[in-house]
């Protein structure tokens, strides 16, 4: 019901995150030149032998779908939230971690999301595609990173609000957790992978600790990011969670809220 725009959160300790716009290009390039799924979708069943058709794969071919997964997308929206989702936090944490470790961070999101998904899996001879797995780990470091740090996002992908991290990206783990451990039993999961979702953010926020750069604190504080993150839209954009308290504030906070809400009833009403 929500789709992430932008993160207000600079880089410290790089110039550019070049790996993370190497990855997003990637992906772009190989939905654009039609890379066929076939190859390098995961398909569990191939890899555990959990179906009598199908037998465990040389280890070249398991190790292409284990990690070859993240640069096949399904349509072009599967695309375009997943590059979105990497663009806004991706740099973030490459900027925690460096350049290649970030990389080796990525991939073993992917990797862990991927077999996680095998194993939980429903329907062991469904592929899986999709970047979403190890976007869902960089979600996961992020979290322990920078859980202050402010977000906008599209409210049922129409009203523009600020938010934390903390609240956003928790809801996000919060939502997979809920949709892949309350489905109804013996109910197909539908075409979203859950469980590579689940397994993604705990291996992004256990690989996070090790892996980040000597320096690099956990739980960025509040006051760590800018007031004013996006300068051109914060006259109407709503922060429910203000880092700093000022006379009048309240007023102009609660006169901003009153008509977001006002939207919000308006587009829950005619949805």
């Amino acid at each position: 019901m929500a789709l992430v725009l932008a993160g207000g959160n600079p880089l410290r300790r790089i110039p550019v995150a070049y790996v993370n716009k190497a990855l997003i290009l990637a992906c772009v390039l190989s939905f654009v030149l039609g890379l066929p799924p076939e190859p390098f979708a995961f398909v569990p069943a191939y890899v555990f032998g959990t179906v009598e058709v199908a037998a465990p794969l040389p280890l070249g071919d398991t190790l292409r779908g284990v990690f070859g997964h993240v640069l096949v997308h399904g349509d072009p929206v599967h695309l375009v939230t997943n590059m979105v989702a990497l663009w806004v936090f991706g740099d973030n944490v490459e900027d925690a971690l460096g350049h290649v470790r970030y990389l080796a961070f990525f991939l073993l999101c992917a990797a862990v999301g991927a077999l996680s998904e095998g194993v939980m899996a429903v329907e062991p001879m469904r592929p899986l595609v999709g970047a979403s797995g190890a976007i869902s780990g960089v979600m996961g470091a992020y979290l322990l990173l920078h859980p202050h740090a402010k977000l906008l996002i599209l409210l049922f992908f129409r009203i523009p609000v600020l938010l934390p991290a903390s609240l956003v990206v928790g809801g996000d783990l919060a939502a997979n957790v809920a949709m892949a451990v309350f489905q109804p039993a013996g109910a197909g999961m539908g075409d979203v992978a859950w469980w590579a979702h689940i397994g993604g953010f705990a291996a992004g926020m256990l690989l996070v600790v090790p892996l980040r750069r000597a320096g690099v604190p956990l739980f960025h504080p509040a006051h760590a990011y800018p007031e004013v993150p996006f300068p051109r839209l914060q006259t109407v954009l709503v922060d429910f969670f203000p880092a700093r308290r000022r006379p009048g504030n309240g007023v102009m906070a609660a006169g901003k809220a009153a008509v977001y809400l006002g939207l919000v009833v308006v587009l829950i009403w005619t949805l």
